[in-house]
Formats: structure tokens, C-alpha cells, sequence
């Protein structure tokens, strides 16, 4: 399954790409994911958890990250499977930055090119609403790095500096939830469908 897409993030390219490297900060941003500690060789081991209503599904695979901070560009890959009808997944993600010239504050474009294999049930997943679903789940990221990197905003200037606040708890990443990605793929096909049947023309 090909894809591409972009999406906008606040910040400049510079600083947006050292967050980018921050891995486990990003894993937090994308949905379902689950990280464990970087192994000896580099790579990220972890888990895209899955939510069929009260089931949860983990696809536990391994990732490697690839930074190029002087081009502001980088490479995700990964492979992944879990132990319902011989699901697995390969992909690749590249990503570029760049700053956005028509925005009023420092705003990053980032555009993405991903290429998935995905084999047993997910096959007939990507033929159908593959595409769709993995603009739903950029949009989230989207949502989740703005969100994120807001964190990182100096505070406003003040005559006295506020009380720090207590330490937040850790909060564990939401799984992502697959009825909320069938709707979405189901929407499309009727888009499609409507389309080929002259509904809205």
C-alpha cells in the first residue's frame, strides 16, 4: 500500500526535526503505539496495541530510525505481527520538513511517503479502506505532536514566576481504536461509491 500525505506542526523545521528524534517522546503521539527500551543494535522494539471493542490485539515488532538533521529528513522502518490470521505488516516512512513561509508563527510542512506490505487479514484491509485509515491516524499524530510540542511554548512573562506543578503521572498511550478506523474506512467506500454511482455530481 502506497501513501503520501502532509500535515503541519507548530515550530521551525529545525527545532520540529530534534523533536522528531526524540522517539519514545513521538511513540506517545501516534496511537496504539507502545515502546520499549532501544536495543543494543539500535533499534526500538515495541507494540501497536488494537481495540476490537473490549479485545486487544498487539503487534509486536521492532522499528529503526534514520535522522538526517543538516537535510531535514528521515526514514521510519518497521515490521511487525500478531497472532490473528497471519496479520503482519512491513513498512517504510520517509519524511522532509520544511518551514512553511505563508504561516504568521513558525509552523513546520511535514510530508510523508509510506510504503506498506501487509499480508494476511490486513491485505484485504489495505485494498479496501487502507488509505483512508492511514489518513485518519496522520491526522491524529498531527493532533497529538501539536499537542505535545506546545508543551515545550516559553511561558508568558510574569512579575513573579508561578508555583511549578506537581510531577504528572505517567498515562499510557491509548490503544487505537479499530471500530473508529472502520467507520472511517467505511465512509470511504461509500464516498466511492456514491461517486460511481453519480451521487453528488
Amino acid at each position: 500500500m502506497h501513501f503520501e500525505g502532509e500535515f503541519r506542526v507548530p515550530g521551525e523545521a529545525a527545532d520540529v526535526m530534534r523533536r522528531f528524534a526524540d522517539v519514545p517522546r513521538m511513540a506517545r503521539c501516534m496511537p496504539g503505539a507502545v515502546l520499549e527500551p532501544q536495543a543494543e543494535d539500535g533499534s526500538w522494539p515495541g507494540a501497536m496495541v488494537v481495540s476490537f471493542g473490549p479485545k486487544k490485539i498487539n503487534f509486536k515488532g521492532r522499528a529503526t530510525c534514520d535522522f538526517d538533521f543538516d537535510a531535514l529528513t528521515g526514514v521510519v522502518q518497521g515490521r511487525g505481527a500478531a497472532d490473528m490470521r497471519a496479520a503482519r505488516i512491513g513498512v517504510k516512512t520517509s519524511f522532509a520538513l520544511a518551514d512553511d513561509p505563508a504561516a504568521a508563527e513558525p509552523t513546520t510542512i511535514v510530508k510523508i511517503v509510506s510504503d506498506s506490505e501487509l499480508g494476511g487479514v490486513l491485505a484485504d484491509f489495505a485494498r479496501t479502506g487502507g488509505v483512508a485509515v492511514a489518513n485518519a491516524i496522520m491526522a491524529d499524530f498531527a493532533r497529538r505532536a501539536a499537542e505535545e510540542f506546545a508543551k515545550d511554548a516559553p511561558p508568558p512573562p510574569t512579575a513573579a514566576p508561578p508555583p511549578s506543578p506537581p510531577e504528572p503521572a505517567p498515562v499510557e498511550n491509548a490503544p487505537l481504536a479499530a471500530h473508529g478506523l472502520l467507520w472511517v474506512a467505511i465512509k470511504a467506500y461509500l464516498v466511492r461509491l456514491g461517486r460511481w454511482l453519480g451521487i453528488g455530481r
